[in-house]
């Protein structure tokens, strides 16, 4: 199946996203959306429900989780197992359901919160991974790079990246001053982790840069370039994981 998973930017800011958005998460006919920095979004909703059911996060922080799972994988609905951020740490939610052939799959949507102090968020949500009895895939912006995910979560699998001809394809944030904007780096922060009977191998789309004008051409972004998006455009590359349960 196909695993989709975007941040998409709004910022805690009740804005829609914009059409082709929409068009996007319709295009690449993901089995699972994961949405994060999310906030009720009638567009969305409105183009999922027919195909999706789908489920969002309660919120401290202005922020929400939203997932979409398609019901023909999920033929008898989807079940909120846990829907509540972690005060100071993350955003979160947690669906569970029994797939086509009667097996049981957790799907968990996280946002770590900013200012990330890893050392302080991750030791909950290992403790909670450690805890589910069923196969899992818990996604979504955990605001740590690649290279640093081992060590916060040890003993847990996460994705396989595959490269691709893009410029950006091992990143999935531009990394900015925040007070002028200019890019100051790359990094790859969204991530899958997942259960060991789960292979996982997924890459970091940006084609969503050509959709529309307030992007500046993906060949232009660069060291001391400017980026500055606004809420509901997404800033963030859409994460898309092709996923094997063996």
């Amino acid at each position: 199946m196909k695993l989709a998973e975007w941040n998409i930017h709004k910022m805690t800011n009740d804005i829609s996203v914009k059409q082709f958005v929409i068009d996007k998460l319709i295009d690449v006919d993901a089995d699972v959306i994961c949405l994060v920095e999310y906030l009720s979004d009638k567009g969305i909703e409105e183009n999922l429900k027919e195909k999706y059911w789908f489920e969002e996060s309660n919120t401290i922080s202005g922020n929400k989780v939203f997932i979409a799972v398609k019901k023909e994988l999920a033929p008898d609905g989807i079940k909120v197992t846990n829907k509540n951020e972690v005060i100071g740490c993350y955003n979160f939610l947690h669906i569970e359901f029994l797939m086509q052939n009667g097996e049981p799959l957790s799907v968990i949507g996280v946002r770590m919160l900013s200012p990330i102090d890893a050392s302080k968020q991750t030791p909950s949500l290992q403790e909670y991974i450690s805890r589910l009895s069923t196969p899992f895939l818990c996604t979504g912006d955990f605001n740590i790079k690649d290279f640093r995910m081992a060590k916060w979560f040890p003993n847990i699998s996460t994705e396989k990246m595959i490269n691709t001809d893009c410029v950006l394809s091992n990143s999935s944030i531009i990394y900015i001053d925040k007070y002028s904007c200019e890019v100051t780096g790359f990094g790859a922060v969204d991530h899958v982790l997942h259960s060991n009977n789960i292979n996982v191998e997924s890459e970091y789309d940006w084609k969503f840069l050509s959709c529309d004008s307030i992007y500046p051409c993906i060949n232009k972004i660069a060291i001391g370039t400017i980026w500055d998006i606004p809420p509901a455009y997404p800033d963030h590359a859409l994460m898309i994981s092709n996923i094997k349960i063996n």
